[in-house]
C-alpha cells in the first residue's frame, strides 16, 4: 500500500471514530547525539510531566546521528501513547548547507524521514487524522516550492509550520495569508515566547500581544494555532551571545495562556533539552552537550526539572479548561530561580550578552496551592535576610522580589500559623564576583520539598 492510501485510511477512520487530538501540549526536542536509554529516559519523563509528545528539531538531516536517535525515540514511543512529530530546522539546515553540507533542499532533504516515519504508529495526527509536521524557519524557501514539497508528500500531513521569519507575519496582514495561508492548516510562533532582547518592560514579559492577531486571523480562516510557552532563553554559544528577559516570563504566560485556553488548539513548551539556549526543562545530556557550553552541561550543575511540576499543573489546567491545581493532590508545588552572579559583577575579558540591561538581582519563585488553602505565605530570603512575605492563595502564585544578596536564597511556604510546610534551597550560592568567568545568565532552578532545614547553597 502506498504511503498517501495507508495515511488516507487512517485519517477516514479517525475522523468516523472521532480519535484525532486536540489540546494536546507537546515540547520542542532537540536531536542530536544520545544513548538509547536516555532517549527512553527522555520519554518517561516526559509522560511523567504529562506531555502529549515531542516536536522534534531536526537540522542537518544529514548527520549520521539522526538515523539512530529518531529509530530510538519512535521505536520506544510506539505502544506508549506518546506521539512524535518532525519540526525541520531549516534555518539550522541552511546554515550548514552554507558550511558546505549537503542539505541544500529546503524541505525535500527531509523526504527519505518522513518516508520512514510518517505512518508510524507514534506519530502524533492532528484533527484531520493526518501526521503533523512543522518547522522551525521557513529556510527563504518561497509558497511555490512550499506547495511543491507538500505535493511530493501527496498533501497527507497536517501542517503546522513557524514561519514567524516571513513578511507580515506578526502583523497577521491579509497580504500573509494570501501567500502563505492555503499551505497551512495551523501556524506556530517562536519568537513570542519571550518579550523582545534588551525589552525590560514588565508589561511585555509573558504578554500575548504579539500571538493575538494570529490567533484571530487563524480562527478566522479555520486553522489552528499553536502557542509558544518558555521560561528565558539565554545564549553564549556558537556565535550568539544575547539574553531575553525569564524571570516572571513563565508563570505570567501560563496564565495568560489558561485565560484564552479556548481559543487555542495546541501549546509548544520550548523546549524539553536546547541546553545552550537555556530554556530546558527536561535533562541535558553529557553526550549531547558541548563541553564550551560551560553553563548549562551536566557538569555546570544547572538542572530545570524543579520546573515540570508547574508545567504539569498548567497541563492539567490547560486541557480542563480550569485553574492551576497541584497534580496528584499534592499540599502544594512550586520553584525558586534565580541567576547566580549580580548585575554589578565584572567579569574580566568576557563581554555582556545583549539584553543584559534587562536583567535584575531577583529571587523569582511560584507556587500552586489547591482549593480550600487559606492563610498561607510565601517567604523570601537571601543571605539570610527575608527580602519579601507574600501572602498566596489557590490556584498559581507567582513574585519576583528585589534586594538579593550574595549567599544562600531560600523560599518557604508557611502555614497560617506561620509553621514551614515546605522548603526550597541548596542551589548554587550567588556570587558577588564573576567564578564562571562569563555573565551567566542562566537560572538556578530549586523545587519546593517538605524537607525543612536552613538556607544553603554549593559553591
Amino acid at each position: 500500500m502506498r504511503l498517501s492510501n495507508a495515511l488516507s485510511t487512517t485519517a477516514a477512520v479517525l475522523h468516523l471514530i472521532g480519535k484525532a487530538q486536540a489540546k494536546a501540549v507537546f515540547a520542542h526536542y532537540m536531536i542530536g547525539t544520545v544513548d538509547k536509554d536516555h532517549a527512553q529516559q527522555d520519554i518517561d519523563n516526559a509522560i511523567s510531566v504529562g506531555l502529549d509528545g515531542f516536536a522534534l528539531n531536526i537540522g542537518d538531516p544529514t548527520e549520521s546521528y539522526v538515523g539512530a536517535t529518531l529509530e530510538y525515540l519512535y521505536e520506544y514511543a510506539s505502544g506508549t501513547g506518546f506521539k512524535l512529530f518532525v519540526s525541520m530546522d531549516l534555518s539550522a539546515s541552511g546554515a550548514a548547507c552554507s558550511a558546505g553540507r549537503s542539505c541544500c533542499n529546503g524541505p525535500n532533504d527531509y523526504s527519505s524521514i518522513f518516508s520512514q516515519y510518517l505512518s508510524n504508529e507514534a506519530s502524533y495526527l492532528g484533527p484531520n487524522g493526518l501526521p503533523m509536521i512543522s518547522t522551525y524557519s521557513s529556510g527563504g524557501v518561497v509558497p511555490d516550492a512550499w506547495h511543491s514539497w507538500k505535493v511530493s508528500l501527496d498533501f497527507q500531513m497536517y501542517f503546522v509550520p513557524m514561519f514567524d521569519d516571513t513578511d507580515g507575519y506578526y502583523d497577521s496582514t491579509s497580504e500573509w495569508w494570501s501567500n502563505w495561508g492555503n499551505l497551512v492548516d495551523g501556524v506556530f510562533s517562536w519568537e513570542a515566547a519571550w518579550p523582545t532582547v534588551a525589552d525590560g518592560s514588565s508589561t511585555d514579559v509573558g504578554s500575548l500581544s504579539p500571538d493575538m492577531p494570529l490567533i484571530n486571523s487563524a480562527s478566522a480562516s479555520q486553522k489552528s494555532y499553536m502557542i509558544a510557552l518558555s521560561t528565558l532563553q539565554y545564549k553564549d554559544a556558537y556565535g550568539t551571545n544575547l539574553y531575553r528577559a525569564g524571570g516572571l516570563n513563565l508563570p505570567i504566560r501560563m496564565n495568560n495562556i489558561l485565560g484564552i485556553a479556548s481559543e487555542l488548539d495546541f501549546v509548544e513548551i520550548i523546549t524539553w533539552n536546547d541546553g545552550p539556549e537555556s530554556h530546558y526543562i527536561g535533562n541535558v545530556w553529557s553526550e549531547s552537550s558541548d563541553s564550551s557550553v560551560m553553563y548549562s552541561s551536566p557538569q555546570a550543575a544547572f538542572p530545570h526539572a524543579a520546573w515540570q511540576p508547574l508545567v504539569t499543573s498548567f497541563i492539567e489546567a490547560y486541557k480542563a479548561g480550569g485553574t492551576m491545581a497541584p497534580p496528584s493532590g499534592a499540599t502544594a508545588v512550586g520553584s525558586m530561580w534565580y541567576k547566580t552572579i549580580l548585575q554589578d559583577a565584572s567579569c574580566s575579558g568576557a563581554t555582556p550578552p545583549s539584553g543584559w540591561s534587562t536583567g535584575t538581582d531577583s529571587l523569582t519563585w511560584a507556587i500552586v496551592l489547591p482549593s480550600g488553602s487559606s492563610g498561607m505565605k510565601a517567604c523570601l530570603t537571601s543571605n539570610g535576610s527575608v527580602i519579601s512575605t507574600v501572602s498566596v492563595n489557590p490556584g498559581l502564585n507567582f513574585g519576583s522580589p528585589t534586594g538579593v544578596q550574595a549567599g544562600a536564597q531560600m523560599l518557604q511556604l508557611l502555614d497560617s500559623a506561620g509553621n514551614v510546610v515546605m522548603t526550597a534551597t541548596g542551589g548554587e550560592c550567588i556570587s558577588s564576583s564573576c567564578p564562571a568567568g562569563m555573565y551567566n545568565m542562566n537560572y538556578q532552578v530549586v523545587g519546593l520539598s517538605a524537607d525543612g532545614g536552613s538556607a544553603s547553597c554549593s559553591s
